[in-house]
């Protein structure tokens, strides 16, 4: 029953409770957040679904620190995602600047920043498909088929407008969310998503195309 409670709560009184040492009550303004920001953080390449949720978890551990900042101006989500996206981008660049060399390391792609990524494998979430090879090309485009599909195409598309359009598209983020989160204005998300549909399409159309 407490729970049921906890959650018809406002943000805001979520809020006041929190910033006074309530945890559970900070629990519950971050837990809804924690599978968007994930499924987030994967389909952008910004992070494996194993790291997401370490991501996920440091980004909570910084917000707590960081509560008094949080004036309300956007919903706790987009900080909380806004968190998380420049956590991982400093682990690209922790990782870009010491690579580790392993002998066991899995076969890697270009990424379109020049640098690389692993190969794509099995994500735990049902939710976001994740296979790690592509459908037999006789068979039917069933939803997973699809699936792979959009994965791949997304991959075609630069970093900066994936982002823009997995917010706004898999995610229902509006305008000035994405502006927050990305930290640009929202002419320049709309130039993005824009710019996305159009690179999307093709890419689409060419993937579809291999898989007849």
């Amino acid at each position: 029953m407490a729970a049921t409670v906890r959650k018809e709560e406002s943000q805001d009184a979520l809020l006041e409770k929190a910033r006074r040492g309530d945890f559970d009550a900070f629990a519950a303004l971050c837990e809804p957040c924690r599978r968007k920001i994930c499924i987030y953080l994967c389909s952008c390449g910004l992070a494996s679904p194993d790291d997401a949720e370490d991501v996920f978890m440091d980004s909570v551990l910084r917000a707590r620190r960081s509560l008094d900042l949080f004036h309300g101006s956007s919903s706790f989500s987009t900080w909380l995602t806004t968190i998380a996206r420049n956590i991982a981008l400093d682990r690209r660049r922790s990782a870009a600047a010491h690579p580790v060399l392993s002998l066991d390391a899995p076969p890697t792609d270009r990424r379109d920043d020049g640098g690389t990524v692993p190969e794509p494998r099995l994500s735990r979430d049902e939710s976001f498909p994740n296979p790690a090879a592509p459908p037999d090309p006789a068979a039917a485009l069933d939803a997973e088929a699809r699936a792979f599909i959009v994965r791949s195409a997304l991959r075609e598309v630069p970093v900066k407008t994936r982002e823009a359009l997995v917010l706004f598209y898999m995610q229902n983020r509006s305008y000035q969310e994405i502006s927050e989160i990305l930290a640009i204005p929202i002419g320049t998300v709309m130039s993005r998503l824009h710019n996305g549909r159009r690179q999307l399409e093709r890419s689409l159309f060419a993937h579809a195309e291999d898989l007849r």
